[in-house]
Formats: structure tokens, C-alpha cells, sequence
């Protein structure tokens, strides 16, 4: 994802956590300059399991609907997403 909505650029990045076991796609945002994560949808390969976790912040339905979507398309997953 590369998009802007209202005053906010959402972007995401696929990582890999070996202490998790798993793969996942955080939500990044940038608003005036400043960028932080404000999201992560993982996948647990021990566990076969989804998570969405939001860090201290607002994020517009929309957005979370695309990243979730984004995330059954492009992480590895065991089990049907």
C-alpha cells in the first residue's frame, strides 16, 4: 500500500520475527514530516493464526480493510486466510 488519506501517507512493509515465529505487514503513516507504525496484521506459523494489533492511535476503517486484505494476499500463511 502507498496512499494518502487526508493529511496521512500509509505505507506498509512486510517483516519477518524469528521470536514470534511468523511473518507480518505493518502499517506505517507519515503526517508532517513525522512516520511511525501505527499497525501490524501477523501471521503466527506456530500458532496458524492472524493477529491485527493498532499502536496508540486512530486508523480510518478503510485503511485497516486494505491492509487486511493486502495481508491475505502477500503473507505466507498455513492456513486459509
Amino acid at each position: 500500500m502507498d496512499r494518502k488519506h487526508r493529511e496521512a501517507r500509509y505505507t506498509t512493509l512486510m517483516v519477518s520475527d524469528v521470536q514470534r515465529d511468523g511473518m507480518g505487514l505493518e502499517l506505517h503513516w507519515t503526517v508532517r514530516g513525522q512516520a511511525s507504525v501505527v499497525a501490524e496484521i501477523f501471521y503466527s506459523d506456530a500458532e496458524h493464526s492472524w493477529t491485527l494489533n493498532t499502536f496508540d492511535c486512530d486508523v480510518p476503517l478503510e485503511i485497516i480493510e486494505e491492509l487486511i486484505a493486502e495481508a491475505r494476499r502477500r503473507l505466507p500463511s498455513k492456513a486459509a486466510a
